[in-house]
């Protein structure tokens, strides 16, 4: 008899798939039906660069609302509101915190999926999530939160430029490996928190995300996340185990897909994905900007299926 393997699975722990949503919910009729309602609001107090959405915005709205116009405007007007007060113009500037994060939390905003969207990846598992609990409070990591949305939000609309057709969604690929047999609670209530933001506020931006490396004491704790994802977010989660490559080969072509899960990626120095560093305090004039993506995620491939809405 085979042994069971004590350090993840070889199988996918989820077998969900994201299906594309019917666009009779974001039909042009309704974007222009849409574009109306606008049209009669007075949106003066609101960020201005907010105010005149573009289709591929609209029709995201529309989706999650599953074609419901009111209730997709009702949403969007919620989204202006919270943007006036969450998404600041520091957050264009470089993170204070950086350097706990490169330190603590390894990860990268590296490359793009065979369609054009941005890829974020972070090494979950290796996280020290105690100590960066400790050195940063829970408003501070939901606002680190927000500013990575922003930088996706960034990176669409730069791979739609250099595609010349519309990417409006991303692929977070989550590595667990190392996951600690002890969640940490205050970080699972920022993950929490952080679910509700984009759901509520970046809606339809999430086309995939890969937990990979996923061990079986995360089954456990899956099902307490579970049902803090709508139905449609959640089907767009895939859970795996060890066996993991084929299926990131799939969305990713090999040469955008990082050495260190089997790609053959040669934009970057050394490692794709930063592993865990001392964390040193630097002085407050000396602590460096810190570029928003890789050098690998500078302009978008120009091959691969089109994108849809």
């Amino acid at each position: 008899k085979k042994k069971k393997k004590k350090h993840g699975f070889s199988e996918p722990l989820s077998n969900n798939t994201a299906e594309p949503m019917s666009n009779n919910t974001a039909t042009p009729e309704l974007i222009a039906a849409f574009r109306e309602l606008l049209a009669k609001e007075d949106l003066s107090g609101f960020r201005e660069e907010d105010v005149d959405p573009d289709d591929a915005t609209i029709a995201r709205f529309l989706r999650a609302r599953k074609g419901k116009l009111d209730a997709a405007f009702k949403q969007f007007m919620e989204t202006l509101a919270w943007r006036k007060e969450h998404v600041t113009p520091d957050l264009q500037e470089a993170d204070p915190n950086e350097y706990i994060y490169t330190a603590l939390c390894p990860h990268r905003n590296h490359g793009f999926d065979r369609e054009g969207r941005p890829v974020y990846y972070e090494m979950s598992g290796r996280i020290d999530a105690p100590r960066l609990m400790k050195l940063c409070d829970h408003e501070t990591l939901v606002k680190r939160h927000i500013r990575q949305q922003e930088i996706c939000m960034r990176r669409m609309r730069e791979s739609s430029q250099q595609r010349g057709e519309t990417v409006d969604s991303q692929v977070v690929v989550l590595d667990l490996l190392h996951l600690s047999l002890r969640p940490n609670s205050s970080a699972l209530n920022v993950f929490r928190e952080c679910t509700k933001i984009d759901q509520a506020h970046y809606p339809e931006v999430l086309h995939k995300c890969f937990i990979i490396n996923a061990p079986w004491i995360f089954m456990p704790l899956w099902a307490m996340i579970r049902p803090w994802l709508d139905a449609v977010t959640r089907d767009k989660f895939r859970v795996l185990g060890s066996s993991f490559q084929q299926e990131l080969l799939q969305c990713i072509a090999p040469e955008e897909l990082p050495v260190e899960y089997g790609g053959s990626c040669d934009k970057c120095d050394g490692c794709c994905i930063p592993p865990l560093q001392e964390l040193v305090v630097p002085p407050p004039a000396a602590q460096p900007v810190i570029p928003t993506t890789s050098s690998s995620s500078a302009a978008a491939p120009t091959s691969g299926k089109e994108d849809s809405l």
